[in-house]
């Protein structure tokens, strides 16, 4: 009779302790799922107020203009570090705020040139040229462009259409590697007597 009492004993502690495993499992089971689905939601809503905030971003021009701005100089503080891939990005990214920003696609065919990426290079230019055909470092830019290619009869009218656009840095005239075959060119002289008659 002990002895029944002993086993039935061990037998419910047994049972007890069976089932107190299952509740804690099943408990940390439960806990584990809501937490998960916990960040699921908080992960669906951030990107939900992510989207909302972009579409509100795009009908606003004031902020796209900003946030154009913003990449743009990021893009420049990149380029003076001749961190030419990451400065290509973020004036991509000025382009896709602000698809009118000229002074971006002077700088990003600027950086194309500099990592001999000369089609591309040409492209931005020619979109730049559908913009605002007068500007004057878009011309200096084609300059850039055809001296490398070591096309000097072009970038030599390039470059004087440059000058006669207001182009006005004495000091990249002299110095710019990038034109160096153009300033072997004979008619590199003619330039310099129109760039003197222009900013007199």
């Amino acid at each position: 009779m002990i002895n029944t009492l002993a086993k039935n004993l061990k037998l419910i502690l047994l049972l007890m302790a069976v089932g107190l495993f299952f509740y804690i499992a099943k408990d940390l089971v439960l806990n584990n799922q809501k937490i998960t689905a916990e960040k699921i939601i908080s992960h669906f809503n951030h990107e939900k107020n992510l989207h909302n905030h972009d579409e509100t971003n795009h009908q606003d021009p004031q902020s796209q203009k900003r946030m154009g701005i913003y990449h743009y100089n990021e893009g420049n503080n990149l380029l003076k570090q001749s961190n030419f891939e990451e400065a290509i990005s973020n004036y991509k990214m000025a382009l896709h705020h602000n698809k009118d920003f000229e002074e971006s696609y002077i700088n990003i065919s600027t950086a194309y040139l500099s990592t001999k990426q000369f089609d591309l290079a040409l492209k931005y230019l020619n979109i730049l040229k559908s913009i605002n055909p007068s500007h004057p470092l878009l011309h200096y830019n084609l300059a850039c462009y055809y001296s490398l290619l070591g096309k000097t009869a072009m970038g030599m009218e390039a470059l004087k259409e440059a000058i006669q656009n207001g182009f006005n840095d004495q000091k990249m005239l002299k110095s710019d590697p990038d034109i160096e075959n153009l300033r072997q060119s004979r008619q590199f002289g003619e330039l310099k007597k129109l760039f003197r008659i222009q900013h007199r």
